[in-house]
């Protein structure tokens, strides 16, 4: 078992995180539970991390706009260090989308296969990884499609709560 406070100073700007979702309980959650069944994933959200000022923040698209949020109040999720160099140009690229909408409409079509990536300014969370973490993913802009090509490039997985975390199930 790897403790959070152990597993932080490893994660590197670039890597990828993701997130499983189990709730019911409000009509956000039952979207995304539909979303999970009908692309059987585990995976219902992807995010990049970003270290700054000795923090690690997660820089997501999510309803209603791609922001930046504490790791730490994320909790648990998966993390796949993907061994990136993270230039100035990299990170430029990420930040200027900060602010810039999310949307649902993109997410759908991502799901059908018919999303153009980068066609505008909005964005769905996997558009964003693809499009703006520098790591050359070539793969549908879905998360569970994210996570499978990180785990090809032979990406170790870790499911990361508050208390730890354990290695990914393959």
């Amino acid at each position: 078992m790897v403790q959070y406070t152990s597993v932080r100073p490893n994660i590197k700007s670039g890597d990828l995180l993701a997130w499983s979702h189990h709730g019911w309980d409000s009509w956000h959650n039952l979207k995304v539970q539909a979303v999970r069944m009908a692309t059987r994933s585990e995976y219902s959200h992807v995010a990049m991390a970003w270290i700054t000022g000795g923090r690690v923040m997660v820089l997501e698209a999510v309803m209603p706009r791609v922001r930046i949020f504490p790791l730490s109040l994320l909790l648990p999720c998966h993390w796949y260090p993907l061994g990136l160099e993270w230039t100035k140009e990299t990170e430029d690229a990420a930040l200027e989308c900060v602010g810039e909408p999310y949307s649902q409409k993109q997410a759908i079509a991502a799901f059908f296969g018919h999303l153009v990536l980068g066609g505008d300014r909005a964005w769905q969370c996997a558009e964003y990884v693809i499009q703006r973490n520098g790591a050359g993913f070539q793969c549908q802009a879905v998360p569970a499609a994210i996570v499978l090509t990180a785990q090809e490039r032979g990406s170790p997985g870790y499911y990361i709560t508050k208390q730890g975390g354990l290695p990914c199930p393959d």
